[in-house]
């Protein structure tokens, strides 16, 4: 099986003046996670699509993916954790749920306030994933990275082909993740944040996928401003 896991559960604190978490703000009158939803529904490889929220926006989030006409017989939502991390692992649990036993499946993740992320990067990180242990979507830096230890003094100038910027989707098989993290110490598990720093330090091997600049995340009203501009110039996004 493959599924799709797309994180919806924070609450956008440097985002929304309206109380809502950034996910359920419009972007060309259309909510973002409406926009993230269908993109995934648009690639038609996923058997099943689990989104992670916060248990007190799963009734707002059900019903407002019913008004828009999303297909609820293909989405399961769950309430997600405390951080990005632990969010990931209630998404591969609750795929695993669906398993039958012994049999291995793939989840897509991806951020719900990347709601641009192209086809291509989707059905990139379906095929990469066949080559490694998981994957990331990344673009290399444009700029010149600094590196400070101390946020004040900096200490060396990285070569910067050798930088990435990683932006999602991550995909990963769903039971060789969670027997991963099973073997992690308490201090080891609350060190990481995302899978993809868990894996390469664990020795396994981390393929890169393609990404592009208009995956970039709805962090901050700016990013909300540019994406208007942005769907005045091309609906089709």
């Amino acid at each position: 099986m493959i599924f799709g896991g797309i994180l919806a559960g924070g609450i956008g604190s440097r985002m929304s003046q309206t109380g809502l978490p950034k996910q359920f703000l419009e972007l060309g009158g259309i909510p973002i996670i409406v926009r993230t939803v269908r993109r995934f529904f648009e690639l038609g490889k996923f058997d099943r699509i689990i989104i992670t929220m916060t248990e007190t926006h799963l009734d707002y989030a059900r019903n407002l993916l019913k008004e828009y006409a999303i297909d609820m017989d293909r989405i399961r939502l769950v309430v997600g954790g405390p951080s990005r991390f632990e969010s990931l692992l209630c998404l591969c649990r609750a795929a695993e749920e669906a398993l039958p036993p012994g049999e291995e499946a793939l989840i897509l993740t991806h951020d719900c306030a990347r709601p641009f992320v192209s086809l291509k990067i989707l059905a990139d990180n379906l095929t990469e994933i066949e080559h490694f242990d998981m994957v990331t979507t990344s673009v290399p830096t444009v700029d010149t990275v600094l590196i400070s230890e101390d946020g004040h003094i900096g200490t060396r100038v990285p070569d910067r082909h050798t930088i990435f910027c990683d932006q999602g989707p991550q995909t990963l098989r769903v039971r060789h993740f969670l027997k991963l993290v099973e073997s992690l110490s308490e201090d080891e598990h609350a060190k990481y944040i995302e899978a993809g720093k868990l894996y390469m330090e664990k020795g396994f091997r981390v393929g890169i996928v393609a990404g592009d600049r208009m995956n970039f995340k709805m962090t901050t009203p700016f990013d909300m401003t540019v994406s208007e501009c942005l769907l005045k110039e091309n609906s089709r996004l």
